[in-house]
Order: C-alpha cells, then sequence, then structure tokens
C-alpha cells in the first residue's frame, strides 16, 4: 500500500455513532413533538374564526403518563425531566400546576438543570406569578444556566420587567448583557426597539396623535385632543392576551372611583378580529363601560409604531394639556389607582 494512502487513513478520524439518547431526552422530545401537535390545532382554530383565549391543548393522555412515571421515583436527571415536561404540558392545556407540584420542581429540579431548556417560558410563568416565591430560583437560571438560549430568553424578560418598573439599576446591566453577549439575537434588537419606544411616552413627552374610529361607531373619532381637560388612561390590550385579561380587575376598580372626576379610559384592542371583543364584554365581571376602538392591524398599526408598542398590556396616562404623566407599572395592578389619586385626589 502507498505510503500516502496509509499516512491518510491513519491521520483520519474515526467515525463514531451518535450516542443513543437518555430517557430523560427522550421525554424532553416528546414534549417538543406534543408542543407542535398543539400548535397546529391552535392555527386551525383561529383560523376557523376561534379566539386563542379559548383554545386549550388536549394533554390529558400526556399528563396522565408522566404522573405514572413519576409515581415510579425515577432517577434524579430522568424526574428532572418529567417534572419540567408535566409543567409544559399543564402550560399547553393551560391548567395551573398545583402548589404541591410547583414545591416538588423547586425541590427536585435545580434551576440549572439541562431540562429548562425545554422552554424558557416555563420559569417566567413562574417568576410572573410568583414574583416572591420564584425570583430568587429563576434569577440563578438566568445568570448560572449552562444554556445561552435560556440565560438570553429569562436576561430579555428581566430586562423588560425591570425597565417597566423603571429600575434602571437593574433594567441597564440587563441590557448591556444582550447587547455584549448575544448582540445578533432578536432579544437585543427588541430590547433596543423596547428601548427607543419607552422613549416614544416618556413622562413629559407630548402623546403621540392618533386618530382611530369608536368601536362599534364609526361616525366618533377619538384622539389626543378628544380629551383635553381631562386624564386620559390610554391601554392597549386584547382579549387573547391573558397578562391583559389579569389587569382588568383593576381598571374596573379605577373606574368605579374615577369616572365622576375629569378621567376616561380608552381600551384600544389588538385582537385579530373585531368580533372577539363583544362577546368577552359580554360577562358579566368584564364589561370595561368606558370607551374602546379597535387597532386595524395591530402590532403592525402606526398608533403601535408611534407608541412603541412592542407587547401588551401596556398603559399610558396622558394629562388634561395632552402631556403623557404615567406609564409602565405605575399603571399596572394595585399601582393604578395610588398613581391616579396623584392626580385625580382620592
Amino acid at each position: 500500500m502507498p505510503l500516502p494512502l496509509l499516512c491518510v487513513m491513519m491521520a483520519a478520524p474515526a467515525v463514531q455513532a451518535p450516542a443513543p439518547a437518555t430517557e430523560a431526552q427522550r421525554v424532553l422530545d416528546a414534549a417538543r413533538a406534543k408542543a407542535k401537535e398543539v400548535a397546529a390545532a391552535r392555527a386551525a382554530f383561529t383560523k376557523a374564526g376561534g379566539n386563542t383565549k379559548d383554545f386549550k391543548g388536549d394533554c390529558a393522555k400526556e399528563l396522565a403518563a408522566l404522573e405514572a412515571r413519576l409515581a415510579a421515583d425515577p432517577q434524579p436527571e430522568l424526574k428532572q425531566a418529567l417534572l419540567v415536561s408535566t409543567l409544559y404540558h399543564l402550560q399547553l392545556a393551560k391548567i395551573e400546576p398545583s402548589p404541591a407540584l410547583l414545591a416538588r420542581v423547586q425541590k427536585d429540579v435545580p434551576p440549572t438543570a439541562a431540562a429548562w431548556s425545554l422552554e424558557p417560558g416555563l420559569l417566567g410563568t413562574r417568576l410572573e406569578a410568583d414574583p416572591k416565591g420564584w425570583g430568587a430560583y429563576v434569577a440563578e437560571a438566568r445568570t448560572k444556566h449552562a444554556d445561552p438560549d435560556l440565560r438570553r430568553s429569562l436576561t430579555f424578560d428581566y430586562f423588560w420587567e425591570r425597565l417597566d418598573a423603571k429600575d434602571e439599576a437593574e433594567w441597564k446591566p440587563a441590557f448591556d448583557v444582550l447587547q455584549k453577549e448575544f448582540p445578533t439575537s432578536r432579544e437585543a434588537k427588541l430590547a433596543g426597539e423596547i428601548l427607543e419606544g419607552e422613549r416614544k411616552t416618556g413622562i413629559g413627552r407630548p402623546a403621540p396623535a392618533f386618530s382611530l374610529a369608536a368601536l362599534g361607531d364609526s361616525a366618533t373619532t377619538y384622539s389626543v385632543a378628544s380629551f383635553k381637560g381631562k386624564y386620559v388612561l390610554v391601554d392597549f390590550w386584547a382579549t387573547w392576551c391573558p397578562s391583559c385579561r389579569a389587569e382588568i380587575p383593576a381598571l374596573h376598580a379605577a373606574w368605579a372611583k374615577f369616572k365622576t372626576k375629569p378621567f376616561e379610559i380608552l381600551s384600544l384592542s389588538f385582537d385579530r378580529r373585531v368580533e372577539h371583543i363583544a362577546p368577552y364584554r359580554k360577562q358579566a365581571a368584564t364589561p370595561m363601560p368606558w370607551k374602546h376602538a379597535f387597532v386595524e392591524g395591530g402590532f403592525q398599526s402606526p398608533v403601535a409604531s408611534a407608541y412603541g408598542v412592542k407587547g401588551i398590556p401596556k398603559a399610558v396616562l396622558i394629562g388634561p394639556d395632552g402631556t403623557i404623566v404615567a406609564n409602565g407599572a405605575q399603571l399596572r395592578g394595585e399601582n393604578l389607582e395610588k398613581t391616579l389619586e396623584t392626580f385625580l385626589g382620592k
């Protein structure tokens, strides 16, 4: 055999078969496959005119199988995959996990467990539902997890949440991490757009102009000038948005307390279909008896661009002279009433 060929053959690396998937990996792969199935079903549901808020993934069979496997008390890595997969299937089915399950997850699944790479949004959901209970846990995952995709996603969520709270000491370092460690990522680009959007609606700035037909009354048009002499809370929302729906009780409380004062609420819907709004408002708990408009095009609309709307809910409070006087977390939950009291009194 000629020497050159021998040298080439000796230098060539051995071809190795890929390592077989572990049982934990198979559990996570099955969850990903189920998510694709649910996404296809949801797409068909919305194409037929359904509202995504009414869609729930059918995961009963998978959840029963996961519960049975967990009952067998598997080895740690598999147990972690099973627990995270259970959380994921519950989220697909829009079922709130029990306190017992959540406690078990925190006990048996470390923040740096590989299983969390299944879906970074799982940790974000838990943090939003229980900031105190999950704050330290998610912070550890955000800073120490081996998966850069998960760290990037959690850092982006943290940046946005802290920006909304006007906590510059926290949002600026998170923004810098996105730009330096993940400069070409979608999250880094979107963070920059969100920051620019916040500047468009900064306190003390003139409210961007808009002209929108009143919902159900095309002869009436709402603009910033329509509310001259009053405070108007402009609320960007949609019925399909869970976080938006979570804000509705606070909006109702604010309306009940301040509707006799120089105060209005204008809810601007980003629903995919205008027909989805009325059924939601017909429910006894959510009449939303204030002013409304439907924004054709939602996030791609001129008003979304003018107000820098990259996510909903988003609210701004415009003063009697057309100047923005409050925004962000100041207008969320229990903070809404407190903020309005500073302008409208008790």
